[in-house]
């Protein structure tokens, strides 16, 4: 009975192996959907289109606004280059924006150093900036329902009424 304990070695990181076979055009395929749902929802407003769009789940139940409530009304007046109405929509998609941009420039600085596509939000680099967005996304969700004067005003403005639409005709 005179065995020594084992001794424990640091695990060694693994090479990445190149991506073979569909998954090299994931990311492509990827951007392709995202893209086509832009476009979507800059040529059908959210609004006035409600056939196109299903029902919110969560406000449903609930009757509260969920974190991403007025986020595709927020979207088609960023299409239209409307910033101020997209914040009164969604100030949380709008503020970030930029931090979607930082985390993409993350992903093909990565991409560009190794040469290979990599995993989406594998990097440890990306993790805060994520955390940033969901405290982001689930502070407004929580704060817009609050029915008090400071927090009633980040909350989503109500659709148009036909009457007004007819009054104040867009350009």
């Amino acid at each position: 009975m005179d065995r020594e304990p084992p001794i424990l070695q640091p695990p060694v990181a693994s090479v990445a192996q190149p991506r073979k076979g569909w998954w090299k055009f994931l990311p492509i395929l990827a951007l392709i959907a995202f893209v086509s749902a832009v476009v979507f929802v800059a040529r059908y407003e959210p609004v006035a289109n409600k056939q196109y769009y299903p029902k919110c789940g969560f406000k449903e139940i609930t009757g509260f606004d969920c974190p991403g409530c007025g986020g595709l009304r927020a979207t088609h007046a960023l299409t239209r280059c409307r910033i101020a109405e997209a914040f009164r929509f969604h100030p949380a998609l709008v503020l970030s924006l930029p931090i979607v941009a930082y985390i993409a420039g993350l992903w093909i600085r990565e991409w560009r150093r190794t040469g290979n596509m990599p995993v989406p939000l594998a990097q440890p680099e990306c993790n805060r900036p994520l955390k940033w967005i969901a405290i982001l996304f689930v502070s407004l969700g929580l704060l817009r329902n609050i029915p008090a004067p400071p927090f009633s005003w980040i909350a989503i403005p109500p659709p148009p009424t036909p009457t007004e639409d007819l009054e104040n005709p867009r350009k």
